[in-house]
């Protein structure tokens, strides 16, 4: 089923079924902002918890264990509470999930508009026991031809941690093109030890993505093959890559949740360049 809310800037529908955007309309121009799926990429946005990519089996105490690309939230159907300016979606594990992610936890989705932006906040709560876990967002926003040019709020020294091989500094970072040809080079391309500003996605119809969050990693991605798209992602978690340990509890940037609950958020501002 699907959730809207709005303002005088955004209108933002929400789908229970994996609790992602379904669409976000700018209002001042009538225009739908968020990526409507089709063949170069069938979804829209993705929640991801608790695993991040295509991850093959993994362990947890010996045992192994195998979970769809992204995890589970994306294929369950989440409650829904809706107020004025924001909505919450939530669910909870059950005998089914632990048959591919042994933990008890309670997972939430708030989505709240504040003016010309959506603050999306992911809560983690582990219900018995320590639990580890990724999470992170995966909004597809529309930019023509799959292109966008991405800029840095601050000139960055970043870490690159390909899909597969090792990770590489980079000397320094302000701006790059994220197009079909970039993306067809790196597929997937993954920064780390950002300094926390804010990062502009710029389209080639005049529109300005912008991103601000704390989380330590951040992935851009679209098809090379297809579709007027660009993600960018914030990620608390990293994509599996098959050099890392096997053992859940061992994989790099891994967030430990231990029953106190914990929060994640980004911010996503639309305008007009």
């Amino acid at each position: 089923m699907l959730h809207s809310v709005e303002n005088e800037f955004l209108k933002l529908t929400v789908d229970d079924a994996g609790g992602s955007m379904h669409s976000l309309i700018y209002k001042p121009t009538g225009e739908e902002r968020l990526w409507q799926g089709g063949e170069a990429w069938k979804s829209r946005d993705v929640v991801i918890f608790p695993i991040i990519g295509h991850a093959g089996p993994f362990e947890v105490c010996g045992k192994s264990y195998q979970l769809k690309s992204h995890g589970l939230a994306r294929y369950a159907v989440l409650a829904a509470e809706v107020k004025s300016d924001e909505i919450t979606l939530s669910f909870t594990s059950d005998e089914e999930s632990k048959k591919s992610y042994p933990f008890d936890f309670y997972f939430s989705i708030n989505y709240k508009l504040i003016k010309n932006s959506v603050k999306i906040t992911y809560f983690v709560k582990s219900l018995g026991g320590v639990m580890p876990f990724y999470v992170g967002g995966h909004p597809g926003m529309y930019a023509p031809g799959g292109s966008a040019v991405i800029e840095f709020e601050n000139e960055e020294h970043p870490i690159i941690y390909p899909i597969e091989g090792g990770a590489a500094a980079l000397p320094h970072l302000k701006r790059f093109v994220a197009d079909k040809p970039f993306f067809a080079e790196c597929k997937t391309f993954q920064l780390g030890s950002l300094s926390g500003g804010a990062i502009f996605a710029r389209t080639q119809d005049g529109y300005t993505y912008t991103y601000r969050s704390d989380c330590p990693l951040w992935a851009f991605w679209s098809n090379e093959n297809g579709g007027d798209y660009v993600c960018v992602e914030p990620w608390w978690g990293i994509n599996d890559n098959p050099a890392f340990p096997r053992e859940l509890s061992l994989k790099p940037f891994m967030n430990f949740e231990r029953g106190e609950g914990n929060t994640f958020s980004y911010e996503l501002t639309v305008s007009e360049s």
